[in-house]
């Protein structure tokens, strides 16, 4: 059976979508018409989004459902309570990815399910080519940009919350790739990844071996292993070879993307409490590269930025919502002033 006669089996499925990332509803979206389907609603996971199922004739729910929210499990068990409809829940996370090749794997596997739970048992799931599925246009142009400027994120208690203040206010085309080294346990580094990728149009995935960098990228260094960018741009991840205290260690991100990007680097030091980081700066601003600290009132804990203010190295001070501006701002001038 033709993969266009199997998709018309599927036309007129109707399906509401509920999931945090505005660029994953875009993406959803665009394939899910593509395909025949008919998407009647496509918001985040809320009351409203309850509500409005009963006036709307849906086949299947797609629930992208945070487990660590616990408002989250409130409205599952509401919705439960409310509707008998079939759910589908949801795993986006390969959407961060940009692989297309797995992208519309994970898109047949999906219309699989949906097949199967709307009674098309018969109809098989190809892998859908998404060179045929334009999703778009922005998210194209942005994933044939490899990484030319590249900056380092670097948190550690407080960060988190910083950190996705920061990521909120940024553009969805912005023309860098960022680094987020975080201080935390190897267990939460996808779950760190997810939050934060619901919450900015850039695209938050943990590190993986093989994935080339690009702008839009924002990448969570592994606690256990060292990250490193090749001369081609691409991530590869190496054994610990020096001891530190602190994992990952601040210093040895900052240090290692300060050499790969020189000028075409920078770092910004949020809320922490340690002085990681500190010889990580005076390697990058060596190259050229500007550093940038969060302001104390903003902080949980200043004193990580506060130790790097301290070597007379930061430029410019701010709260995440005043980085993420002087950011777009200082990328914008580069563009001007090198196109």
């Amino acid at each position: 059976m033709s993969v266009n006669l199997q998709q018309n089996e599927l036309r007129g499925i109707r399906v509401a979508v509920a999931t945090a990332s505005s660029r994953h509803r875009n993406q959803l979206q665009q394939v899910f018409e593509r395909t025949g389907l008919r998407v009647m609603l496509n918001e985040p996971f809320s009351d409203n989004f309850i509500a409005k199922i009963p006036h709307n004739k849906i086949d299947v729910l797609l629930i992208d459902l945070d487990e660590a929210d616990e408002k989250h499990h409130s409205l599952l068990e509401k919705l439960l309570e409310s509707t008998d409809i079939p759910i589908i829940f949801n795993d986006v996370s390969v959407l961060a990815f940009n692989e297309p090749g797995r992208q519309g794997k994970w898109f047949g596997t999906l219309m699989g399910k949906i097949a199967e739970i709307t009674g098309r048992l018969e109809w098989e799931a190809p892998d859908i080519d998404l060179g045929s599925y334009t999703v778009n246009d922005t998210l194209l142009a942005r994933d044939s940009a490899l990484a030319s400027q590249v900056w380092v994120l670097a948190a550690s208690l407080g960060g988190p919350d910083a950190v996705k203040h920061f990521l909120a206010e940024l553009p969805s085309d912005l023309p860098a790739s960022l680094i987020l080294a975080q201080h935390l346990g190897s267990s939460f580094e996808p779950l760190l990844a997810q939050q934060l990728d619901r919450i900015t149009p850039l695209r938050v995935m943990p590190a993986r071996v093989g994935h080339t960098l690009r702008h839009g990228d924002v990448i969570v260094v592994p606690v256990s292993q060292r990250l490193k960018i090749n001369p081609i741009g691409v991530i590869e991840l190496l054994a610990q070879s020096i001891p530190s205290f602190y994992t990952p260690s601040i210093d040895t991100v900052i240090t290692d993307i300060g050499l790969r990007f020189g000028a075409n680097s920078g770092a910004i030091i949020f809320s922490g409490m340690c002085d990681d980081g500190v010889l990580g700066v005076r390697a990058m601003h060596a190259m050229g590269g500007p550093i940038w600290t969060q302001e104390a009132d903003s902080c949980v804990i200043s004193n990580m930025p506060d130790q790097v203010r301290n070597t007379g190295l930061s430029s410019y001070t701010g709260t995440p919502a005043q980085l993420a501006a002087k950011l777009v701002e200082y990328l914008t001038q580069r563009q001007a002033d090198y196109g």
